[in-house]
């Protein structure tokens, strides 16, 4: 309906290809819209012939920094919150999230078990127990956890974008989208461990290619800020540590810690 709104009629085969042609998205995304026309000219009786397409390079993503994502997790409202925190902390698509299930989280051993979406593996992922409380305080109202529709989701974290960078004076979140959890995830992933491997899995990639480029992004408008902790209590030492932060060095019986703002 849209792209016949678009461009007048489903009929002319050479204005679908020259308008699917025009579209800022990787070769592959219209390639299977071309997939999905020639299925529907089969079905209305003419031929369509497929045109080749070059699977171009996807633009780089936007990666914001993870103060950018708290304040957004933080600004939320309840039933947000838990979405936003759980695509920071697992790199999930909001597909993914919006097809959890209260048996897929595990409050003991604070994992979530996600159903890939787009041809990704399925994959388990352990996140803070604070997120696992924020989860387990959401209504229960089905199996579901989550009954929003992905539009509705969009419409709302639009909003609060919208309201939020006025309130911080912070036109750079108007550049984050939902997605760009997932980008930031899987930089701050290869950015600690230098595997890509381990990022692939991580993000549920069949393929390492769709990894690779998140290599090239590590560094990207990564803030050269850290928030520093200093312990002598073991406890406390493996806290710091399931909160992302990052040992440094021990001086005097005190481990340091840091962690990037």
């Amino acid at each position: 309906m849209k792209l016949n709104n678009r461009i007048g009629t489903l009929l002319d085969g050479n204005a679908v290809k020259d308008y699917i042609a025009s579209m800022n998205c990787r070769g592959g995304t219209k390639k299977n819209n071309l997939l999905a026309y020639r299925l529907y000219s089969s079905w209305k009786g003419f031929e369509f012939k497929l045109p080749r397409i070059s699977d171009t390079e996807a633009e780089i993503p936007y990666i914001p920094l993870e103060s950018e994502l708290n304040s957004f997790i933080s600004a939320a409202s309840k039933s947000l919150a838990p979405i936003l925190g759980i695509a920071k902390e697992s790199g999930a698509r909001i597909g993914e999230i919006l097809r959890l299930e209260w048996k897929d989280i595990d409050p003991l051993q604070n994992t979530i078990n996600f159903r890939a979406e787009k041809g990704s593996l399925n994959r388990q992922c352990k996140v803070s127990p604070n997120l696992v409380s924020m989860i387990m305080a959401h209504p229960r109202k089905n199996n579901r956890i989550f009954q929003s529709k992905s539009g509705s989701i969009r419409n709302r974290f639009q909003l609060l974008r919208s309201r939020l960078s006025v309130k911080l004076q912070n036109d750079r979140l108007l550049k984050i989208h939902l997605h760009s959890f997932r980008h930031w995830y899987a930089c701050s992933i290869y950015f600690k461990y230098k595997d890509i491997l381990l990022t692939q899995n991580k993000l549920g990639h069949k393929s390492l290619r769709s990894t690779l480029r998140y290599a090239r992004l590590v560094n990207w408008e990564q803030s050269d800020e850290f928030v520093c902790k200093a312990t002598q209590n073991q406890d406390e030492a493996m806290k710091l540590i399931e909160s992302g932060f990052e040992f440094v060095t021990v001086i005097n019986s005190v481990s340091l810690f840091r962690k990037r703002k």
